[in-house]
């Protein structure tokens, strides 16, 4: 009995969420409320509250639940193979179009993304660490945020509807970029350094 009402459970919250990603394939995420979920669920407002107690609630669980679909729950390649998951991730990209702009730069999207922005970055920093061992953390961290840029849905975007460029070209142009950036990475770390302090005349150079 307890795994049947589990699996119940389940599927409800797999309803609910489905509800949530077919509004917003029509609109803002900041639009949606719990209740409008449970009309187009078809469930009471009491379950989707069961379930997700706010709408924070729901859009971190939408965002976990998201990941997978658009193929950013997968493992990292390593840093030598990143220039290849543009032409693996953007086509998702694509078939979730209208969902993806509906979410971004979005307020609730965006405190859901800075809340996990730690998890979601720390495969990068590792990439990057493995492939270049002699940078030091910081090195890591903005070498690994400059290279994992391309491939995210926001770069997609910007390439997309910004620069106007066809879908084939936003993925040769992210795959550009990302080769280039890890060939420089593993060239010119030093780049990534910290600035020398305003407060030395020397920048920080033996005189």
């Amino acid at each position: 009995m307890r795994c049947s009402r589990e699996a119940q459970a389940s599927l409800t919250r797999e309803r609910i969420l489905e509800a949530a990603r077919d509004y917003l394939d029509h609109h803002d995420i900041d639009t949606l409320t719990l209740r409008r979920v449970a009309e187009l669920a078809g469930v009471s407002a009491p379950t989707v509250y069961a379930h997700f107690p706010t709408m924070d609630d729901l859009v971190a669980a939408f965002f976990h639940w998201l990941k997978p679909r658009i193929g950013l729950a997968a493992a990292l390649p390593p840093l030598a193979d990143f220039a290849t998951l543009p032409a693996r991730l953007f086509p998702r990209y694509e078939a979730h179009g209208a969902l993806l702009r509906n979410l971004m730069n979005k307020p609730s999207w965006d405190r859901q993304r800075q809340d996990d922005r730690d998890a979601r970055h720390a495969p990068w920093r590792e990439a990057v660490a493995t492939a270049v061992p002699g940078l030091t953390p910081a090195q890591q961290r903005r070498g690994a945020l400059a290279v994992a840029a391309f491939f995210t849905p926001t770069l997609w975007r910007w390439l997309r509807d910004t620069g106007g460029l066809t879908p084939a070209e936003a993925e040769l142009t992210a795959q550009w970029a990302m080769r280039t950036l890890v060939e420089g990475l593993a060239r010119d770390g030093d780049g990534l350094a910290d600035p020398p302090s305003s407060s030395d005349p020397t920048g920080g150079q033996e005189p």
